[in-house]
């Protein structure tokens, strides 16, 4: 029912791997790259684990892998623009929820999605409390349609991660844009476009 998004993810989940897997061997090194290949690795196995579990029915704990990928997110984040973060993560003083507010000034949207992955999916509530048998997908699932949207944001915010990290080993990036002595989100029209065909939900697609 998904395999055309999964397709679509699957190419973009592909590019952000490419772009840490040349420091990845570098286990023993402590530096930026190496730390933050390595948190984007665990990122994209958390991601994999998230479409797995959605597979397999379990639409409430999907959100839990979720919320844990976009907090990873946030700790690389905060690392690539915060100039005492990498020792502070060393040191296990950096609090990976502070990074979420820290990330925000990057990915404005992630704080909002974030705090929403927390409350209806981590958060013990009234939600949690409600019978969810496991159950074959229909067309008309909720559950289904915020999946598809979320894992296609997902591996987009992994990929827009990874850009901006590896920015200065690409020679032309989709996002970024040097400015100064850093970069600047700023995509082209026409990777703007393509961005409003990817994150398209399937609600709107349905409705286009």
């Amino acid at each position: 029912m998904a395999k055309d998004d999964i397709a679509a993810c699957s190419a973009v989940f592909g590019l952000a791997a490419g772009l840490c897997v040349r420091h990845l061997p570098r286990l023993d090194d402590n530096g930026y790259k190496a730390t933050v290949s390595r948190l984007l690795s665990s990122a994209m196995s958390t991601y994999l684990a998230s479409i797995e579990v959605a597979r397999h029915g379990y639409r409430r704990q999907y959100g839990m892998l979720a919320r844990s990928l976009i907090e990873t997110i946030a700790t690389v984040i905060a690392i690539a623009i915060r100039p005492t973060a990498l020792e502070q993560f060393h040191a296990g003083t950096l609090q990976s929820t502070k990074c979420v507010g820290w990330a925000k000034e990057v990915l404005e949207p992630l704080g909002m999605y974030y705090g929403m992955l927390s409350n209806q999916f981590v958060h013990i509530g009234p939600v949690h409390a409600a019978f969810e048998p496991i159950r074959r997908y229909t067309p008309d699932d909720e559950a289904l349609s915020f999946i598809v949207s979320s894992m296609r944001g997902n591996v987009w915010m992994l990929f827009l991660t990874a850009e901006l990290v590896f920015h200065d080993e690409i020679g032309n990036c989709r996002y970024w844009k040097p400015m100064g002595e850093g970069v600047a989100f700023d995509p082209s029209p026409e990777e703007r476009q393509w961005m409003a065909s990817f994150l398209i939900t399937p609600d709107e697609r349905a409705s286009a």
